[in-house]
C-alpha cells in the first residue's frame, strides 16, 4: 500500500505535527510513504536558513533513514502572501512551473500510482492532478479561514479539495460543526494525539533550568496573535517565585513580559529535547485569547502537557470544553493567575500526575491512527 501526504513542514523539520506522527503509523504498518513538502522558489533560496531545503528540492526525491522518500517541489512561480504571488491563478498554475515536473518526481518516486492520497497543505492542491489515487482524504487540523493574512486563494483550494475527497478528516468538534452542512457525511473528526512514549523516561535537567531553585509553569507551541502576554505578565509579578519558561517560534511582542526577571523566553527547540523541559516544570499552561480561529483548535500541547503528568491551566474555548479534559480552564487573568499557583502549591503534579498520564493514553496517535483506518479501510475495500 501506498500513501502520499502533503504537508507544509519538511520531514525532518525541528518541530513535529500530526502527519509526522501519521506517517510514522503508516509506515509502522507496511505502508510505502511519500512527503510532499511545500513547494520552494527562488524567495526562499534569498534567506541563508533556507539553502538546504533548496538545495533538496532541486536534486530530487529523497529518502530519509528509517523514514519517507520526500519531494520539495521548485518552481520558478511561487505562491507568496504579497500581491499577485498570492492571487488563485498563481496558486492554480505554479505546479506548471515546476522543475523538475511533478509528474517526473512521482515517476521517478514510483508513486504515480497510489492508494491513499492524504492532503493537509492546501498549496498542494496540484497533487490530485498527478497522482492516480484510489481515496483522497484532506485532514484540516484548523479554521485557516480565521489565520490573519491569509490569502483568499487558499479558500478556493480547501473548498476544491474538500469537493473531490473521499473524506474530511476535522481535529476538533467546531470545526465539524461548520464543515458538515457544507459536506455531509464525509466530514468525521479525527482529534490531535500524542506520543506518550516520547514523553517517558528519566530525563537530566536542561541548562535553561540550572539556576531556577522555584516552581516553573511552561508553555510549549507557536506564540503569535492568539498568544495572551498580558496573562504571562501578570503571573509574573503576582508570583515572583514561578519562573515562567516560553518555548517556541515567537511572532509577537513579549517585551513586557520577557523583562521581569521570571520570564524566560527560549524560542523554538527541537521535539526531541521538549520531554526535558517538561519533566522538570510543574505545571503547563495555555494562555490565549479566546478568538474564531481558538474556538477550533485541537492543542497538540494539552495531551503533551498531559503524557508529562503535568497539571494544565488553559484559557476555556469550545473544543476544550467537549473535551472533558482534567485540564483548568479559565476566562480571564485573574482567574489563570489563581489556578497556576493553586495546581503548583497543591502539588498537583506529584498527586495527580499519574491521572493526567491516564487521560494522555487514551489520546494517543495509535489510537487516532486506528480510527482513521476504520473509515478508510472501507473507502479502500
Amino acid at each position: 500500500m501506498k500513501v502520499i501526504i502533503a504537508e507544509h513542514h519538511s520531514w525532518d523539520t525541528v518541530i513535529r505535527i500530526g502527519n509526522h506522527h501519521y506517517c510514522r503509523a503508516f509506515m509502522k504498518n507496511g505502508w510505502d510513504a511519500l512527503w510532499l513538502s511545500h513547494p520552494v522558489s527562488f524567495l526562499h533560496g534569498m534567506k541563508s536558513e533556507n539553502k538546504a531545503r533548496v538545495n533538496r528540492a532541486r536534486s530530487g526525491p529523497h529518502r530519509h533513514p528509517d523514514g519517507p522518500v520526500e519531494i520539495i517541489p521548485n518552481t520558478y512561480l511561487p505562491f507568496y502572501n504579497a500581491p499577485f504571488f498570492s492571487s488563485r491563478w498563481v496558486l492554480e498554475n505554479n505546479h506548471r512551473c515546476m522543475n523538475p515536473s511533478i509528474g517526473n518526481l512521482l515517476g521517478k518516486s514510483g508513486f504515480t500510482e497510489t492508494d491513499l492520497l492524504w492532503i493537509t497543505d492546501t498549496d498542494c492542491h496540484f497533487i490530485t492532478d498527478y497522482a492516480n489515487a484510489k481515496v483522497t482524504a484532506v485532514r484540516i487540523a484548523d479554521d485557516n479561514t480565521q489565520f490573519v493574512g491569509m490569502p483568499k486563494s487558499l479558500h478556493w483550494a480547501e473548498e476544491k479539495l474538500c469537493s473531490i475527497a473521499n473524506v474530511v478528516f476535522v481535529t476538533s468538534a467546531p470545526l465539524e460543526d461548520k464543515l458538515k452542512p457544507k459536506y455531509g457525511e464525509k466530514v468525521s473528526l479525527l482529534r490531535n494525539g500524542v506520543d506518550c512514549s516520547h514523553f517517558q523516561g528519566e530525563f537530566e535537567r536542561p541548562e535553561e533550568f540550572r539556576d531556577i531553585e522555584g516552581p516553573i509553569a511552561v508553555y510549549v507551541g507557536a506564540i503569535d496573535s492568539w498568544f495572551e502576554p498580558a496573562w504571562i505578565q501578570q503571573l509574573a509579578r503576582a508570583r515572583e517565585d514561578i519562573t515562567v519558561i516560553l518555548i517556541g517560534r515567537c511572532e509577537t511582542d513579549l517585551s513586557v513580559p520577557a523583562g521581569l526577571s521570571n520570564v524566560r523566553v527560549l524560542g523554538a527547540r527541537p521535539y526531541s529535547s521538549i520531554p526535558a523541559y517538561l519533566a522538570h516544570s510543574d505545571c503547563g499552561i495555555i494562555p490565549f485569547k479566546r478568538t474564531p480561529l481558538v474556538e477550533s483548535v485541537s492543542p497538540l500541547k494539552l495531551f503533551e502537557f498531559f503524557a508529562s503528568g503535568l497539571p494544565v491551566v488553559s484559557t476555556r474555548w469550545q473544543e476544550l470544553d467537549r473535551l472533558g479534559s482534567p485540564a483548568v480552564l479559565v476566562d480571564d487573568a485573574e482567574e489563570f493567575v489563581g489556578s497556576v499557583g493553586m495546581v503548583i502549591d497543591q502539588g498537583w503534579k506529584k498527586d495527580r500526575g499519574e491521572e493526567f498520564r491516564e487521560y494522555a493514553k487514551g489520546n494517543s496517535w495509535e489510537s487516532r491512527f486506528g480510527d482513521a483506518m476504520k473509515v478508510l479501510d472501507e473507502l479502500l475495500a
